[in-house]
């Protein structure tokens, strides 16, 4: 009897060890900024009232409005100093369009190490979406020259917000929604119709249980220079990760994040690393919109 009692023991350590690392209870690591917060600069022309992506470039920043593949380069008193309308081909898979009127629901960008943009058209606020889009344009090209991957979910429609590109050429994209927040990945090389990946969840309720519900929609992304940290964002915090291998849907579902809270803002959705990955750079939606540049390094 106390032999099978032993056997019994090892078996449902053996099954609480493996659902573990299926599901694991991640709970962030509070920690503040290493510095205060400031404001860079205001933005307050009104064609940036929808400021959905940001990254920073030398001498200003690039940004995205949820509205289309237009890329805005502002200088470093956020004023716009030149507008790339892009042309990317018509979508290869129906289901990429959104509903519900709108052509595009661009919602982040990134800038990857060969100074390629990327464009995440993922948004699915408004209408079913089975599938999205991601656009990528090297800096200098024509507004034609850009590759687009039409991209289904495996379970069903997703609204998202979040992208980020790892330093092998992968994109995650992360969900938006009160729950667990799907992470899902299209691995390279990317084609120009495929399927994404479910890696897992991350459960904000779980990494940060006080969070109300507004503290827990993930708005935006952003990876580092090297590939080695990421971070999302909701309205009021964010959550970064540090994944020393590149593998940074690994990290989302599996490692805890330390916790920073973020500037004030009406609608916070943008966010990006300094190329030294010592501050975070946050825009909002709505005029006037500041950037606001958060110390997470010493």
């Amino acid at each position: 009897m106390a032999t099978r009692l032993a056997v019994k023991a090892v078996r449902a350590a053996i099954s609480l060890s493996v659902v573990g690392s299926l599901f694991p209870i991640v709970r962030a690591v509070a920690a503040p900024a290493v510095g205060r917060p400031v404001t860079r600069c205001v933005v307050a022309d009104r064609r940036l009232g929808q400021i959905s992506g940001l990254v920073e470039r030398p001498g200003g920043f690039s940004v995205v409005n949820d509205t289309g593949p237009v890329i805005w380069r502002l200088d470093a008193g956020c004023r716009p100093i030149r507008r790339t309308v892009l042309r990317p081909p018509a979508p290869r898979d129906p289901d990429a369009v959104p509903l519900g009127g709108k052509r595009f629901d661009t919602e982040d960008i990134a800038l990857d190490a060969s100074g390629t943009f990327w464009i995440a058209d993922i948004g699915g606020n408004t209408g079913y979406r089975l599938a999205v889009s991601l656009f990528r344009w090297r800096v200098g090209t024509a507004a034609t020259a850009v590759a687009r991957y039409d991209l289904r979910y495996p379970d069903g429609a997703h609204d998202a917000e979040a992208m980020l590109v790892t330093r092998r050429g992968a994109a995650v994209l992360v969900t938006k929604t009160a729950g667990a927040a799907g992470v899902y990945v299209a691995d390279a090389p990317l084609r120009p119709t495929g399927w994404l990946r479910l890696v897992g969840r991350f459960d904000v309720r779980r990494a940060c249980p006080a969070c109300r519900a507004r503290s827990r929609l993930i708005t935006g992304g952003a990876v580092s220079r090297d590939g080695t940290r990421a971070v999302l964002r909701t309205y009021d915090r964010a959550f970064e990760w540090y994944a020393p291998d590149g593998n940074i849907a690994r990290a989302l579902v599996t490692r805890a994040p330390r916790q920073i809270r973020l500037p004030a803002s009406r609608q916070g959705e943008a966010i990006a690393y300094t190329t030294d990955a010592r501050t975070l750079l946050t825009a909002t939606e709505r005029i006037p919109a500041p950037i606001g540049a958060v110390p997470i390094r010493g």
